[in-house]
């Protein structure tokens, strides 16, 4: 089956966020996982529209959203209790490198014209 990136991200994330409330039991470990949600909708919507431009902007806007998120985190995390790695920092860590990576291949496709297809 062929999928685009943001399909893709939105299974990373989905796993990432039901793995870590299954691991850790905290409601707030499915954050990641409302993030997939949310881009999973929008792969959808971008596979199935004609005009799928709107669609892949405000999934770019909901990935920037995905790694900024995070980098506060973070930031505050650390300066609470230094960096110490549990399964927030390490959540924190992996959605914002996978946020990341997905808008560098969003900048990508956006430079050359072309969508990247995963099977």
């Amino acid at each position: 089956m062929l999928m685009n990136s943001t399909i893709a991200t939105a299974i990373l994330l989905l796993v990432l966020g039901i793995g870590g409330v299954f691991s850790t039991g905290a409601a707030t470990s499915a954050i990641p996982a409302l993030f997939g949600i949310v881009l999973l909708g929008l792969g959808v919507a971008i596979e199935r529209s004609p005009t799928p431009r709107r669609f892949e902007w405000i999934a770019a806007l909901v990935g920037l959203l995905g790694f900024l998120a995070p980098v506060a985190n973070l930031v505050r995390i650390i300066g609470q209790t230094g960096f110490i790695i549990n399964a927030a920092v390490f959540a924190n860590i992996v959605m914002l490198g996978t946020c990341g990576l997905y808008l560098l291949v969003w900048l990508w496709e956006q430079r050359t014209g072309e969508r990247l297809r995963i099977r």
